[in-house]
């Protein structure tokens, strides 16, 4: 499934719960307004018409109270005040005539009594049939029928709309009950649908990611396939043809270098034993400016040598070849060689070798050339960065405490740490300390030309195909540390088993120890 079928289930998801949300709030909003209608149309309506009724009929009554006013004060005005009770009269009839059915019984009856009255005052003898006590009897009773019978319309009013008003609150509440549940419903479906989409295209993205970053450190492990969208599969399949064109040509580098460094060394080799014996007049006697020549030539050849034997010592290591290790290797014998194996190299920068052991060694089944050889590297790469007069220690002691980041264990380990009083390590250049071909000019020999930057990356690698480790010690005061641990009393563990072995350190392995 592409992304793009992704964003749009998703975005369909949550257009669906807040079209729900919205839907019902609609449905709850038409049936209020139909309770309002249901008021308006129905009931309103009915009480208007009554209303008018109630009026017309009123309106008979207060007539009658002005005409017999009038005719108190002057008996003669009956037919005046008949003409306005036919006024009020023919407005109640009109009334009736289009109501009359429509209105309650008591209205209707009480409207019907007072147009019966109006009616017989009008008649004849207006102003006596006004005066007449039994009829101002009847307008009285009937005057309390129509207050009462208005007084109930308006109850019967009230009681409607009291029971609209209940409708509509459970209406608003049920709505409000109900968004709330689609709110949490969007809220949980946006909380799954992000964790959906992180999980299918952002969790792909970050272990591609992590894979690319070894590739660019020279691990070229096989990409491991990822899921995802198709554009990320897509992306794996490239990073894979990537990887593999890669690891082609570096397994081309690798066996050029080889191939060269190896037959590079016979000639080196040679030509070194020729300095040497016209070093050593074999050949006839030297003037002092031959000689001065010829140790020029010899020290030149020396580090040639030394070069190509780094190159094919990183050969050996990344080929993956099994170790040789020698039953009864004394470690300290085997330090004692890595000095001396400098030994020319520190009297010439005027820089002094010490070591001290604490604690007791027995022999152990070691790889002696290769740990020689670490040991060796973090020496040289010690005297190159110290000036004359200045020493380099060299402490070993026996720990139960591994190498950083490796599980404790009951095993014993031999513990390294070189150390030199030159300028130190700067902390923007420690997380490259262990790359491969990395250099950087450092204190009095930054005028130099550096090395080829392949002294600590195989002294650290050399160490892990022996299951031990090499790593630069934070710690303050002058000059830089580093510390080899060799495992005594087992085998090579898998984590550094020369199977795992990484061709290059992950950023973890690079960080200071």
């Amino acid at each position: 499934m592409r992304l793009v079928q992704r964003l749009l289930i998703s975005h369909a998801l949550l257009t669906t719960v807040l079209l729900g949300a919205a839907a019902f709030a609609v449905v709850a909003l038409v049936r209020m307004t139909s309770l309002l209608t249901e008021i308006r149309e129905e009931h309103l309506g009915k009480v208007q018409e009554e209303e008018a009724v109630h009026q017309a009929t009123w309106g008979i009554e207060v007539a009658a109270r002005h005409s017999i006013l009038a005719c108190e004060r002057d008996p003669t005005v009956g037919p005046q005040v008949a003409s306005a009770m036919q006024t009020s009269l023919l407005r109640l009839e009109a009334l009736l005539a289009k109501y009359g059915e429509a209105i309650q019984p008591n209205i209707r009856d009480t409207a019907e009594n007072y147009r019966t009255y109006a009616r017989y005052v009008i008649e004849e003898n207006t102003c006596a049939r006004l005066f007449d006590p039994s009829m101002r009897e009847k307008r009285l009773s009937w005057d309390e029928n129509l207050t009462d019978a208005w007084i109930a319309i308006v109850h019967s009013l009230h009681e409607v709309v009291l029971q609209r008003e209940a409708e509509a609150y459970a209406i608003g509440a049920t709505a409000i009950s109900v968004g709330l549940v689609f709110g949490v419903l969007a809220v949980l479906a946006a909380w799954g649908v992000a964790r959906w989409m992180a999980r299918g295209v952002t969790r792909p993205l970050e272990l591609l990611t992590t894979q690319a970053r070894q590739v660019g450190q020279g691990n070229f492990s096989p990409i491991t396939q990822v899921g995802g969208p198709l554009e990320v599969e897509e992306l794996t399949s490239e990073l894979e043809r990537m990887r593999a064109r890669l690891a082609e040509i570096d397994q081309l580098k690798d066996a050029f270098v080889a191939s060269v460094s190896h037959d590079l060394r016979t000639p080196l080799t040679r030509l070194r034993a020729a300095l040497g014996l016209m070093a050593d007049g074999t050949t006839g006697p030297l003037n002092e400016q031959q000689r001065r020549v010829v140790e020029l030539a010899r020290s030149a050849c020396e580090r040639e040598i030394r070069l190509v034997s780094a190159l094919l010592d990183m050969s050996r290591v990344k080929s993956g070849k099994a170790l040789r290790r020698e039953a009864g290797c004394l470690l300290d014998d085997v330090l004692l060689r890595a000095i001396e194996d400098v030994r020319s190299e520190a009297d010439a920068a005027g820089v002094q070798l010490e070591l001290r052991t604490e604690g007791t060694l027995a022999p152990a089944s070691l790889d002696a050339a290769l740990i020689e050889r670490a040991v060796a590297n973090l020496l040289g790469n010690a005297i190159r960065v110290s000036s004359p007069g200045q020493r380099v220690r060299m402490v070993r002691t026996v720990t139960q405490e591994g190498p950083p980041g490796h599980a404790a264990s009951a095993s014993s380990w031999a513990r390294v740490v070189v150390r030199d009083e030159g300028p130190g390590v700067p902390p923007e250049v420690r997380d490259r300390l262990f790359e491969h071909f990395f250099t950087s000019p450092v204190g009095n020999n930054a005028s130099s030309p550096p090395g080829i930057g392949l002294g600590l990356p195989l002294a650290r690698e050399m160490m892990r195909m022996h299951g031990g480790e090499v790593a630069f010690l934070d710690e303050p005061g002058p000059g830089a540390a580093f510390a080899v641990w060799i495992p005594l009393d087992r085998s090579t563990p898998p984590r550094y088993s020369s199977e795992a072995t990484p061709s290059s350190p992950s950023p973890s392995d690079r960080s200071p120890a």
